[in-house]
C-alpha cells in the first residue's frame, strides 16, 4: 500500500507542492511575503528600542541615578532621568525618534517606558548578573562567605553578603581572586542564630553548598564573632572547614581605638584635634578663615568607624601646623569683640598647638598612623590572602617594635623642626609637682620620682602607647597568626623545607581539611607533588600561590599536580577582611537616599548588583535579554 501511495499522482502533487513551497520561503516570494516583510522590520525595530532602553537603565543603575521623577508621562517637566534620557535619545537618535513620534500619536499601545517597565528591565538585568556571578562560584567549587550588616536610611537591618572564590570561569584569561556582592537581605533580628539562619537560606536559593565553604569573613561584632553562638561558631557547627578569620582592617582600627586611650596625652591629641574641627567647622566664615591659610590639607573629622579619618586628621595638623596657628590667631582677632567665647577658645588652641609637648605628640601618632594605614590600605584590595596579610603583619610588628627602641629621639628632632616654624622654645614643661608616692605596710624603700620632664613623657606617653599597640596587634591577630601556621610552607613554594618537615606539614594540613575521615588533599601526594613541581617553577626567588596556579593551568596539569590545585585554591578562598562589604554599604547609602527611602527590596538589590557589578554587567548578550524579556510575559509586540 505504501508504495502505491508513493507512486500516485496525488502523492507527487503535493510533494512538488511541500518543495516550492519551501523553496519560496527562503528566497522570500511566498504569497504573504509583504506582510513576512512587515513583521521582520517591525520585530527589528522593536529589538532596537528595546536594546536602548536596557542600555538606559544599566547606565542609570551603575552610576546610583534616581530613575523616576514627579510625573511618568513624556515632554512633561521633572519626568525622571530615564524618560529624560529617553527624550535626548530621541534628539540624535532616528530609532528612539520614531518610537517616541508613534507612541505621542497613539499608534503603539504601550512605549515600554514606563515604571512597571523599569522595574522588569532591572530585574531582568541583574538576575542575568546574579546568575554569572553563581555560575562562577559553582565553577570554582570552593568559596567564603563575607557578611555584614548596616542600618539604612529607613532604619532597616540590611545583611550584606558577598562571595569570595578563585575565579576559573574564563579559559583565555589569567585566574584571579574575586569578590562578587550577592545580595541584599533585610534582617528583622541581628541574632547570631537569625542571621545563621538568613545566610544559609540564601546560599540553599542559589544552589550553594555550606559544605564547599571554607572561609567565613565578618566584623568583630560579638554576633559575628563569638566563639559560643556567634555566626562563625555555627557556620562552624555544621561545617569545620569554613574557618573564620577576623577582618584584618577592624581589627586594626581597633589596635588604634585602644592606643588612643592608653595615656592622657593621647586623648588630649584627639581631643585638641576634634576641637580644631568643631571651632572651624561651625561656621562659615571660620572655614573660610581656615581655607586661606591652609594648602593642600584640611582638618578632619575624627571617627570611630572610618579607617582612615585619624590619619587624615592628624596629618593636616602634623604637615601646617604654623599655617593652623595662624588661622586661630586670626580668628581670635576678628571675634575678639563680636564673640567672646570663640576668641577664648581659639586663644587656647593656640595655647595648646605651642605646647612641645603636644608637638612631639602628633609626630609620634602620624608615623604610627601613616605605618598602619598602609597596612589597613592594602588589607583592602580584593586579591590580599592570607600569606600576603601574614607578612604585611610581620612587617608592621617590626617596625613597631624598631619605633619603640628608637622613635622617641628621631621624633624629638622632628618636632624641634615644627617649633621653629612657631618660634617657641622645644622645652618640656614640668606639669605638676613632684610627690612621692605613699608606702605601704611593710614596704622599706621608696620609688624614686622622674624628675626630667622629658624622661616622664617619653614613660608615661610613649613607651605606653608603643607597648599598648605592640600588645594588642598580637592579641587580635593571634587567631591568623595561628592558622596561617598551618598554611606558611605555601606562601612561596621556591622556599619549601626539607623534605622530612614538608612531609609533616602536608600532614597536618591534611588533617585541617579533614571532616568525617574524608579531606579536600591527600598530604603525601601534596608533599611529593611540591618537590616535583619546585623543579619545573621558573628560577625566581618568590613563587605566590596565584603564580603556581597559573603556571598549572597555562600548562594544563591539574591531573598531574591535583593536591597542589586544591590546596592553593583553598588558600586564596580564605577572606582576611570584609572590605567588600563595607563598599556595598557605600552603593546602599548611594542608592537608597531619603528620597527614595520607599525602594522596594528588590529593586534595591538589583540596582546594587548592576552598579558594584559593572564590569559583568558591561558584558550582558542584550539579545538574549531581549528574547528572556518576551518570554517572561506574554506580550503583544513581537520581539524576535
Amino acid at each position: 500500500m505504501l508504495k502505491i501511495h508513493e507512486n500516485s499522482t496525488f502523492h507527487k502533487k503535493c510533494y512538488l507542492s511541500w518543495i516550492e513551497a519551501e523553496l519560496r520561503l527562503k528566497i522570500g516570494k511566498t504569497i504573504d511575503c509583504q506582510e513576512q516583510h512587515l513583521i521582520r522590520k517591525e520585530t527589528t525595530r522593536w529589538n532596537n528600542v528595546l536594546s536602548r532602553l536596557m542600555h538606559i537603565t544599566l547606565y542609570l543603575a551603575e552610576n546610583n541615578m534616581a530613575f523616576r521623577g514627579t510625573s511618568d508621562k513624556l515632554y512633561t517637566p521633572n519626568n525622571g532621568k530615564f524618560l529624560g534620557l529617553v527624550q535626548l535619545l530621541a534628539k540624535f537618535d532616528l530609532v528612539m525618534q520614531e518610537h517616541l513620534r508613534l507612541a505621542m500619536k497613539g499608534d503603539v499601545s504601550d512605549h515600554y517606558c514606563g515604571k512597571d517597565i523599569q522595574n522588569e528591565l532591572i530585574e531582568l538585568m541583574g538576575e542575568k548578573v546574579k546568575s554569572e556571578i553563581i555560575s562562577r562560584a559553582k565553577k570554582s567549587k570552593y568559596c567564603s562567605i563575607i557578611a555584614d550588616c548596616t542600618s539604612d536610611i529607613s532604619h532597616v537591618e540590611q545583611l550584606s553578603l558577598t562571595l569570595r572564590f578563585v575565579d576559573l570561569s574564563d579559559d583565555n584569561e589569567k585566574i584571579s581572586v574575586k569578590e562578587h556582592f550577592l545580595e541584599f537581605i533585610p534582617v528583622n533580628e541581628s541574632t547570631g542564630e537569625r542571621l545563621t539562619e538568613v545566610i544559609i537560606n540564601v546560599l540553599n536559593k542559589y544552589g550553594l553548598e555550606l559544605n564547599d565553604c571554607r572561609g567565613q569573613g565578618y566584623d568583630n561584632g560579638a554576633n559575628m564573632k563569638g566563639k559560643n553562638i556567634g555566626v562563625q561558631r555555627r557556620i562552624l557547627d555544621i561545617n569545620p572547614l569554613a574557618v573564620y578569620i577576623p577582618c584584618g582592617c577592624h581589627s586594626y582600627n581597633l589596635v588604634l581605638c585602644d592606643a588612643a586611650k592608653s595615656s592622657v596625652v593621647s586623648v588630649t591629641l584627639f581631643g585638641v584635634l576634634q576641637r580644631l574641627f568643631t571651632l572651624f567647622s561651625d561656621s562659615v566664615h571660620r572655614w573660610k578663615i581656615l581655607t586661606d591659610h591652609l594648602g593642600l590639607y584640611t582638618i578632619k573629622k575624627l571617627s570611630d568607624t572610618r579607617w582612615e579619618a585619624r590619619i587624615s586628621s592628624v596629618k593636616a595638623v602634623r604637615y601646617q601646623i604654623s599655617a593652623i596657628h595662624d588661622a586661630l590667631i586670626t580668628l581670635a582677632i576678628e571675634t575678639q569683640k563680636t564673640d567672646v567665647q570663640v576668641s577664648h577658645e581659639a586663644t587656647t588652641l593656640v595655647e595648646q598647638l605651642k605646647d612641645f609637648s603636644f608637638i612631639v605628640s602628633l609626630v609620634v601618632w602620624y608615623d604610627i598612623l601613616f605605618q598602619i594605614n598602609i597596612v589597613s590600605k592594602s588589607l583592602q584590595s580584593t586579591d590580599m590572602d592570607l600569606g600576603k596579610c601574614t607578612e604585611m603583619l610581620k612587617k608592621c610588628c617590626h617596625f613597631l617594635e624598631d619605633y619603640r627602641n628608637t622613635g622617641f629621639k628621631s621624633a624629638i628632632l622632628t618636632a624641634k623642626e615644627l617649633t621653629a616654624e612657631l618660634e617657641i622654645e622645644p622645652v618640656f614643661q614640668a606639669r605638676r609637682r613632684i610627690r612621692h608616692v605613699k608606702r605601704q605596710v611593710g614596704e622599706i624603700a621608696r620609688d624614686d620620682p622622674i624628675t626630667s620632664p622629658e624622661k616622664k613623657f617619653e614613660v608615661e606617653f610613649f613607651n605606653c602607647l608603643l607597648d599598648t599597640t605592640i600588645n594588642s596587634v598580637n592579641e587580635r591577630f593571634e587567631q591568623l597568626n595561628e592558622y596561617s601556621k598551618s598554611w606558611s610552607f605555601l606562601y612561596n613554594i621556591k622556599q619549601i623545607p626539607e623534605k622530612p618537615d614538608l612531609v609533616k606539614l602536608c600532614s597536618d594540613l591534611q588533617l585541617k581539611l579533614t571532616v568525617d575521615s574524608r579531606s579536600d588533599i591527600d598530604g603525601c601526594m601534596l608533599c611529593d607533588e611540591l618537590v616535583s613541581l619546585i623543579s619545573f617553577l621558573p628560577d625566581q626567588n618568590v613563587v605566590t600561590p596565584i603564580f603556581v596556579l597559573n603556571f598549572i593551568k597555562d600548562r594544563y596539569l591539574q591531573e598531574l599536580y591535583p593536591n597542589v590545585w586544591i590546596a592553593l585554591r583553598i588558600l586564596l578562598t580564605i577572606p582576611v577582611t570584609v572590605a567588600s562589604g563595607e563598599r556595598s554599604f557605600s552603593k546602599l547609602k548611594l542608592i537608597k537616599t531619603y528620597l527614595r527611602s520607599t525602594i522596594s527590596q528588590s529593586r534595591l538589590t538589583n540596582l546594587a548588583t548592576l552598579s558594584i557589578e559593572n564590569e559583568i554587567a558591561e558584558n550582558i548578550d542584550f539579545d538574549n535579554l531581549i528574547k528572556e524579556f518576551a518570554d517572561r510575559k506574554a506580550r503583544k509586540v513581537k520581539f524576535y
